[in-house]
């Protein structure tokens, strides 16, 4: 590549400016006088931490919240309940999405397919038949998407130069990396516009099934599917 292409600047589009933005906002400091890297947003990623790894509800949360406030100078700015720890979390740009399943897996009730309510393929209804309003599917899966992951990875500067780095480096050895394969060189001359573009990501799916349970749990079972740069 020539210069010019790899000393090229660009300005940040909106949504990486709002990114941005928010991250120093997120420099502001928890309360006057605190530690240095404390602020709300590093309390809320924190407490979202606690309450993935432990388990704990959304009122243990808001209690731990509230009890923590009390604590802090009046002037703190924590998060007051799960809620406000949501949407300070949620500016970080990494969402998820809830998808309904068929309960034997044939389909995902998604896209065009969302608001069927049973199976095209097994005919097994999608939701379980309760007396209340709000329908509770069988089976659900839970979706990261990978977009929003990747511009993550170009929104710093330490992580875009690794991403970056198979259509930099230059070494005549033996393969140490997929992009010095005849398969990866192979795809490259097929699709040269890709190939241009040394931001463009390649990915590799891989899924394996496993009990999260043990031998407690053999109804139970857990096929995460997980695509990597």
């Amino acid at each position: 590549m020539g210069g010019e292409e790899r000393d090229r600047f660009e300005e940040p589009n909106l949504e990486a400016r709002r990114f941005f933005d928010m991250l120093d906002a997120a420099k502001q400091p928890l309360y006057k006088g605190c530690k240095e890297g404390q602020s709300p947003l590093s309390s809320a990623s924190r407490l979202m931490t606690i309450k993935t790894d432990f388990n704990l509800a959304e009122e243990c949360v808001d209690a731990i919240t509230d009890w923590a406030k009390d604590l802090l100078p009046e002037d703190n700015l924590l998060p007051t309940s799960y809620y406000e720890i949501q949407k300070l979390v949620s500016g970080l740009g990494l969402p998820y999405k809830v998808i309904d399943v068929c309960i034997d897996n044939c389909m995902l009730y998604w896209s065009e397919n969302e608001n069927h309510k049973s199976c095209q393929f097994c005919g097994k209804p999608c939701y379980q038949e309760t007396s209340g309003r709000v329908p509770i599917p069988y089976k659900r899966m839970w979706y990261l998407p990978i977009t929003e992951r990747l511009k993550r990875l170009y929104s710093s500067q330490r992580t875009a130069e690794p991403m970056r780095w198979h259509a930099e480096y230059r070494e005549d050895c033996d393969i140490t990396h997929p992009s010095d394969a005849k398969a990866w060189k192979h795809f490259q001359s097929l699709y040269p516009d890709f190939t241009y573009e040394r931001r463009n990501v390649y990915v590799g799916l891989c899924t394996d099934g496993f009990n999260p349970f043990g031998m407690h749990g053999r109804k139970y079972s857990l096929w995460p599917v997980i695509v990597t740069p």
